[in-house]
C-alpha cells in the first residue's frame, strides 16, 4: 500500500505564485521521490498538501489509505508529528540547545520512553546522518550545511513513515549534495521510510528510485530513473 496518495489535489498558493492542477501519484514506502520544476511550477505547493501543512482546494491525500479530507487541524498536526519528517531550507534549530538536545526535542514531545532509550534513538540519528562526534557542540558552531544534517537527524529521530525534504538543491550544494543524496539512498532502504524531496533543477532526478517533473501546477512527467543510488 502506498504510504501517501495524491488524489487530484487542485489548489494554489498565491504568496509563492503556485498552484496545483489536478495531480495524481502515489509514493510507496522505501522510496526515494524528486519532485523537480522551476520556481511556480508547482513543487513545494505539492510538498506542502502531501505533508498535510494546507488543503488542497480540490481533492485529497490518503495517508496509508486514509483519507485526510475531514481530518480536523488538530489532527493533522498529531499526524504530521507522529508519522512524518520535515527538513525545510531554513534549518529552525534552538541555538541555546546542543546538536543532542536538537535531536531529542521530537523524541521527547511525542513519547514517554525513558532519558536511555532517548539518548540511545538521538545517537542513532546522529551516527546515521554522520554526526555523531558534534552530539555536545552548539548548533551555532557549525557549518550550515552540518546544521542540516543535524535537522535531518531530528527528521528521523522518532522514525517516520515519510520524510520531506525542501528545495533540497537549494540546501546543498556540490559535493554535499551528493553525499545528502547517498544518505538519503541509504536511509529509505535501512529506515523503510518515504521520501520525498523538491528540487529545481532535473540533474538530481537521476538518483532517485522515482521522479515527478512539474510545469504550470501538472505532472509534465513521472518515470522511473532507475537511481543511481539503488
Amino acid at each position: 500500500m502506498p504510504t501517501l496518495s495524491a488524489l487530484n489535489l487542485t489548489g494554489s498558493h498565491e504568496s509563492a505564485g503556485e498552484r496545483l492542477c489536478g495531480v495524481t501519484a502515489e509514493f510507496e514506502p522505501a522510496s526515494l521521490n524528486l519532485i523537480h520544476g522551476p520556481r511556480g511550477s508547482g513543487v513545494n505547493l505539492l510538498l506542502r498538501y502531501l505533508g498535510l501543512m494546507e488543503r488542497p482546494h480540490q481533492g485529497e491525500v490518503l495517508l496509508t489509505g486514509e483519507s485526510t479530507r475531514a481530518w480536523t487541524d488538530a489532527r493533522c498536526i498529531e499526524a504530521r508529528s507522529r508519522h512524518f519528517g520535515f527538513v525545510f531550507e531554513t534549518p529552525l534549530l534552538i541555538p541555546s540547545f546542543n546538536v543532542a538536545e536538537n535531536v531529542a526535542m521530537p523524541f521527547f514531545k511525542l513519547t514517554q520512553a525513558s532519558p536511555e532509550l532517548a539518548r540511545e534513538a538521538t545517537a542513532r540519528a546522529l551516527d546515521h546522518v554522520g554526526l555523531a562526534q558534534y552530539a555536545e557542540e552548539t548548533v551555532d558552531a557549525l557549518p550550515l550545511w552540518a546544521q542540516q544534517r543535524v535537522a535531518l537527524a531530528r527528521a528521523l529521530v522518532t522514525r517516520p513513515q515519510a520524510l520531506f525534504v525542501e528545495n533540497i538543491d537549494a540546501l546543498f550544494r556540490d559535493s554535499e549534495l551528493i553525499a545528502i543524496l547517498e544518505l538519503l539512498s541509504s536511509t529509505r532502504r535501512t529506515l523503510g521510510c518515504c521520501i520525498i524531496a523538491t528540487a529545481a533543477h532535473s540533474d538530481v532526478a537521476h538518483f532517485a528510485t522515482r521522479a515527478i517533473e512539474m510545469a504550470a501546477g501538472r505532472v509534465a512527467r513521472d518515470w522511473q530513473p532507475g537511481g543511481f543510488l539503488s
